[in-house]
């Protein structure tokens, strides 16, 4: 897997974890509930991942890895936990700028754990993240007033457990067979989270009623495709990088946003994807060769 390759992973999984929010707008308009539609997405996905992990992983399970991946599945339980507490008690747009605070809750850590500090070029992006995520959710219009505290706390546990999802992701068992690795985080986050939300729809009738459907596309793209991705790109581009790359999940909402739901998205937000975009971009120039491309040739040559 080349490091391009690996990048476009990382994006096409933040990209697929955008898709997410249209298809669990659609779902709250029909009466289900953010615990019925996140037990589905994780329970289902961990089933999907568990038949693909049959088929195509070359690497046998072994019950140590229960143990080993216990940390990063809690994670993705926690972030699925804590993401929809904060939607139910504060706004969409600022619940969804507290989540994003994993950028720079990832790069930190990242900084702190291999004792390096972070090159100029990602504070760049992070600042310029920051600045194009309040305006892509449109919380620089609407501002801030009367929040709720509680929910303001929960979306900020949920931008730091999602740091540290992607944090693990690149840290524990790097070279684990990307299958098997999904199958198990997966599945043990929805057990995980089921522990504290029983997954009552599964007996209630609810599945029968429009629930499979819709919990199958979000199983697909709110963990299958993402957490596959994460396990082989983040390995081989960093979790720095990867936490700056992820952040393109706020642009695809805005963009499926207003061509497929049709919703009016101002010129500020629009300025924001741009904003985001760019920044993502910004640790991928190679900002030596382009102002002074002789001496970056020469430091090449020694």
């Amino acid at each position: 897997m080349t490091y391009w390759r690996s990048i476009f992973l990382v994006l096409f999984g933040a990209c697929s974890y955008g898709v997410l929010s249209i298809f669990m707008k659609h779902a709250f308009q029909l009466g289900f509930t953010p615990f019925e539609m996140s037990g589905s997405q994780l329970i289902f996905g961990g089933l999907i991942m568990t038949v693909m992990a049959i088929f195509f992983s070359k690497q046998r399970f072994s019950f140590k890895y229960l143990l080993l991946l216990a940390p990063a599945s809690l994670m993705m339980a926690s972030t699925s936990l804590f993401y929809h507490q904060a939607v139910s008690r504060v706004s969409a747009s600022l619940a969804i700028v507290l989540l994003f605070q994993f950028t720079w809750i990832g790069v930190l850590l990242e900084a702190i754990v291999d004792r390096k500090w972070p090159t100029a070029e990602k504070w760049v992006s992070l600042v310029m993240l920051g600045a194009g995520t309040v305006l892509a959710s449109g919380l620089g219009e609407s501002g801030i007033q009367s929040v709720d505290m509680v929910g303001l706390i929960f979306g900020l546990l949920s931008g730091a457990t999602f740091a540290l999802v992607i944090f693990f992701s690149g840290r524990i068992l790097p070279g684990m067979d990307p299958y098997l690795r999904s199958a198990i985080s997966i599945s043990m986050a929805a057990l995980m989270l089921s522990i504290v939300y029983p997954p009552t729809f599964l007996v209630n009738g609810q599945l029968l009623q429009g629930l499979l459907p819709l919990g199958l596309i979000v199983a697909i793209f709110g963990s299958v495709i993402p957490i596959f991705c994460l396990a082989v790109g983040v390995p081989r581009i960093g979790n720095g990088l990867a936490t700056i790359l992820s952040a393109v999940e706020l642009p695809t909402v805005v963009l499926l946003s207003s061509f497929v739901l049709q919703e009016t998205v101002s010129l500020p937000q629009w300025g924001g994807v741009f904003m985001i975009l760019a920044a993502i971009c910004v640790p991928q120039v190679k900002w030596r060769k382009l102002f002074s491309p002789s001496r970056a040739l020469e430091q090449e040559r020694m």
